[in-house]
């Protein structure tokens, strides 16, 4: 037997009746550095590698159980044979190791004890790989604990082995239990379409494995969902098939917003095809990517000549041409900065040149552009000829109103000239104020008749050399009203008979016809008052000499914010201490 024990991997001793080592093979000596010369014979066995203090196992063999537990981690004992496990330190190394060991006694034929025996096997590597596999088997189940996509196992037959709560969740069950209870297989039944599932083992069965296989399923209340498959097939070394393993992921979700893609996509597709506007989308290097039907028509190109072949900028006029590449180049960095509207010349494929509106957006995330190009050539051209036919009225209306100013004027000598002075002054005072073209163009026609009710007044007392009397003046003052029923019902673009009709009113109320005070009063027939003033009191009359521009400007500034304006005398006074105004 002592030979036996010498070939044994474990490293193993005997003793005898009087604890006399008796065998130790190799194994002993390769683990604890003590040669078995050295040690038969001997009862002073304590190895290094128990540690200095720790007794033997062989020792433990017939002592009390809970004795032993407290030097080993696992113990269990049978027969007076003791099996244990545990870590111990290895003094010759400086380090420990897992060992698993048994000791038992030596009987003889009579089953008197003569001995006893220990084997000893390093199990660290075990451990290891136990430890490996225990701490590779927590992250699997903890990943297939927590996955939110559904992991399945089933059997060739199609039955459940496992699934994660997720898989049970998704399919409508309190718990993995539940499903591989109450789902014995996954059968047509639980699928919309029988064709798409026989499609889906085909493959399976070809390939060994199945990527995103999309087919729509019932839940356990009959509701359906639509999910999506990873399923490969596990085989032995011989080929058999074991069993299927896979994910499960419900993208109800993902096909509903497809489905609502699908659907945006046909609705704006049939807007931009059916559209009354030529339409074009244009991507980053200027090339045309889709353009509609109204836009085949108006550039003569098919839509295969056009689309991914055809740069936008071979239709734009050469005048044009850097003034759009700049819109477009500039819109990729700073589009706040660019016009998403204006005007350029667009040339079909006949050389026909058309006037058009291009509207340009861009696609949210891209560079992408799209553009409507509204063809406005009809209206160009109805403008160019209402602007000639306003154009030959303005001049028609202008030469009216000087023959109405010259009407009066030959009937009053000694006020030649008088509208045509007041006329320039107010224009000059409305453009000093800032106002608009129009609003100064206006005023200087209102003040080029403003004084056209005196015709209705006898010619003696328009050249009287003496002062009026109180009747005389109030056939005067009368001027302003007949101005305004002469000029109320011509029609004009702007409201000159009203401005005429309140040239005389003054702030405070104290002028005529009407007595209007402050905002009551139009600003043209204030800044035609006011430059009525100056020239009149400037210039002689035939019941008084001029009294000079002095004067004249001394009256408005005594009297502003009182009868006149404050604005308009500011500015008139302006024109005349700093700007060298002076009539003509």
């Amino acid at each position: 037997m002592l030979n036996i024990i010498e070939f044994l991997p474990d490293a193993t001793l005997v003793i005898d009746k009087d604890k006399k080592v008796t065998a130790w093979n190799r194994a002993v000596e390769e683990m604890t550095g003590m040669k078995k010369a050295d040690m038969l014979g001997k009862n002073d066995y304590a190895i290094p590698f128990y540690g200095e203090k720790r007794p033997m196992l062989i020792d433990l063999v017939f002592e009390d159980e809970e004795k032993v537990k407290k030097f080993y981690d696992i113990v269990r004992k049978k027969d007076n044979t003791l099996y244990a496990e545990g870590f111990v330190p290895m003094v010759r190394e400086g380090k420990g190791a897992y060992f698993w060991g048994i000791a038992s006694p030596l009987l003889d034929d009579e089953g008197n004890v003569i001995g006893a025996v220990e084997s000893v096997r390093d199990i660290t590597e075990q451990k290891k790989v136990q430890e490996a596999l225990r701490e590779s088997e927590k992250k699997y189940r903890n990943i297939f604990e927590n996955a939110v996509e559904g992991i399945f196992q089933s059997t060739p037959e199609g039955r459940f082995i496992n699934a994660n709560p997720a898989m049970a969740q998704m399919f409508g069950f309190s718990s993995p239990e539940e499903m591989i209870k109450s789902i014995t297989s996954i059968d047509y039944q639980y699928y919309e379409n029988p064709e798409r599932r026989a499609e889906f083992k085909r493959l399976i069965d070809i390939h060994g494995i199945v990527e995103g296989f999309q087919l729509q399923a019932f839940r356990k209340d009959g509701s359906k969902i639509w999910i999506s498959e990873n399923v490969r097939a596990v085989r032995d070394e011989e080929g058999n098939l074991l069993y299927y393993e896979g994910t499960v992921e419900d993208i109800t979700k993902q096909k509903h917003i497809e489905d609502e893609l699908r659907y945006s996509e046909a609705v704006y597709r049939t807007i931009f095809e059916n559209t009354g506007t030529p339409m074009v989308i244009i991507n980053e290097d200027m090339t045309i990517v889709l353009c509609n039907r109204e836009w085949v028509k108006l550039s003569g190109y098919s839509k295969e000549e056009t689309e991914g072949k055809k740069s936008c900028m071979e239709f734009i006029h050469k005048e044009d041409l850097k003034r759009v590449c700049d819109y477009h180049y500039r819109r990729r960095k700073e589009p706040a900065d660019v016009p998403r509207q204006y005007e350029f010349r667009y040339i079909d494929r006949y050389g026909n040149t058309y006037n058009m509106i291009n509207t340009v957006a861009m696609i949210q995330g891209t560079m992408v552009s799209v553009a409507a190009q509204l063809n406005i050539t009809d209206i160009k051209s109805a403008e160019e000829t209402l602007r000639y036919t306003t154009e030959k009225l303005r001049k028609a209306l202008t030469g009216t109103i000087q023959a109405m100013s010259l009407t009066v004027e030959t009937r009053d000598p000694y006020t030649a000239g008088h509208q045509r002075r007041v006329a320039n002054l107010a224009r000059t005072i409305a453009k000093e104020m800032g106002l608009s073209n129009d609003t100064v163009d206006n005023i200087r026609m209102a003040g080029s008749i403003h004084d056209i009710g005196k015709i209705s007044i006898p010619a003696e007392l328009l050249a009287k050399p003496t002062r009026l009397i109180d009747i005389e003046m109030s056939l005067i003052k009368v001027h302003s009203q007949s101005g305004y029923d002469i000029l109320k019902d011509v029609d004009l673009p702007y409201p000159i008979a009203k401005i005429v009709l309140q040239h005389h009113e003054r702030l405070d109320g104290s002028g005529y016809p009407q007595g209007l005070k402050g905002d009551q009063i139009l600003l043209e027939s204030k800044i035609i008052a006011v430059a009525d003033v100056v020239e009149a009191t400037a210039s002689h009359r035939p019941y008084r000499p001029a009294r000079g521009i002095d004067a004249a400007l001394t009256e408005i500034e005594k009297n502003k914010g009182i009868l006149y304006d404050p604005e308009v005398v500011e500015a008139c006074l302006k024109l005349f201490r700093e700007k060298g105004f002076s009539f003509e």
